[in-house]
């Protein structure tokens, strides 16, 4: 149903109540983190090898060790406790039944009592100023957000996905559906428990961050692209998981629109033929790119959208068959 909820409208008080004092009671009740100005947050389900990448670009950090700790939750997968724990006494891993990267997250958030937090992907590898970039710029009532670079070059789908996202920054930059991805995105921790932390009741794991920055902005919040702020994705895409992948993203924008309808926010988030015209030709004002490339990027972009909107009607007749 779309209509108004007590327990999901984050409008209603009994929400905002519900949530401030189920991750601030979660904290005091588990917390067992020594303080630190800032925490990474990192979701990991069965990737071990490229955890500990990810690992081992935190451990070349240029800001001092005794500023920062790292939260490693496992999301019901293989363990990784030895793993994280072997990078020393600022690495720390928790274990929850699998429940999805948001609950992951917000579960890493009660695991520490530090003033700033940073997210970042199991599949991505930080540069060494991160942190600092972090540091420097984080303060109270914004969002940070960072500039993400694909490293699986050799796929073109890989490569497409992140034109993608690029493009969806510039796009929605300065409006009310702006929104940076968690692999790449800091936030006082204050203004994080203040909003709730992330929905958990997206049926797939794509669309909680999304969703979070337009609520945070809605509510006052200011989102900064920080482009200095540089983390690398390796996540390498086939035909078939690129598919599979736009495809999930469509499901997650129908729930997406459920909430703008339950919270009643006044703003339209359906994509107008602009949108798409833009979107096609974005590849073609990136000079990093061959013509030939441009054309390949544009195509796999086309793609996306058919698998996007395949997404979104069928996850729409899935909901509306069950309520």
């Amino acid at each position: 149903m779309d209509g108004p909820s007590l327990t999901k409208s984050f409008d209603h008080p009994l929400f905002k109540l519900y949530h401030f004092f189920h991750l601030n009671c979660l904290f005091h009740i588990v917390n067992v983190s020594p303080y630190k100005s800032l925490a990474v947050i990192i979701p990991t389900y069965n990737r071990i090898a490229e955890l500990e990448k990810c690992l081992q670009s935190l451990c070349g950090q240029s800001l001092p060790s005794d500023k920062w700790e790292v939260i490693v939750v496992n999301d019901g997968g293989s363990e990784v406790k030895a793993l994280v724990q072997s990078f020393g006494e600022n690495f720390m891993a928790f274990y929850q039944e699998n429940q999805g990267p948001a609950a992951a997250r917000n579960l890493g958030v009660a695991m520490t009592n530090a003033s700033f937090l940073a997210f970042i992907d199991d599949d991505c590898i930080a540069d060494p100023g991160w942190l600092n970039e972090i540091y420097e710029n984080i303060k109270p009532g914004i969002v940070l957000g960072g500039k993400v670079i694909n490293k699986e070059e050799k796929s073109i789908f890989s490569e497409s996905s992140q034109v993608l996202i690029d493009f969806l920054y510039q796009y929605f930059e300065d409006s009310p559906l702006q929104f940076f991805t968690t692999n790449n995105l800091a936030i006082c921790r204050q203004d994080f428990l203040r909003f709730g932390g992330f929905r958990t009741d997206f049926s797939t794991s794509a669309g909680e961050d999304r969703e979070f920055c337009v609520r945070v902005k809605y509510h006052g919040m200011k989102l900064l692209f920080h482009p200095s702020m540089l983390v690398f994705h390796f996540h390498h895409l086939d035909l078939g998981q690129f598919f599979a992948l736009h495809y999930k993203y469509g499901g997650a924008a129908w729930t997406f629109r459920r909430i703008i309808r339950r919270e009643k926010w006044q703003f339209k988030n359906f994509p107008q033929i602009e949108f798409y015209r833009r979107l096609l030709t974005f590849p073609f004002s990136l000079i990093s790119y061959s013509v030939k490339v441009k054309m390949l990027i544009s195509l796999c972009l086309l793609l996306s959208q058919v698998c996007v909107v395949t997404g979104y009607f069928m996850e729409r007749f899935k909901v509306r068959k069950m309520t």
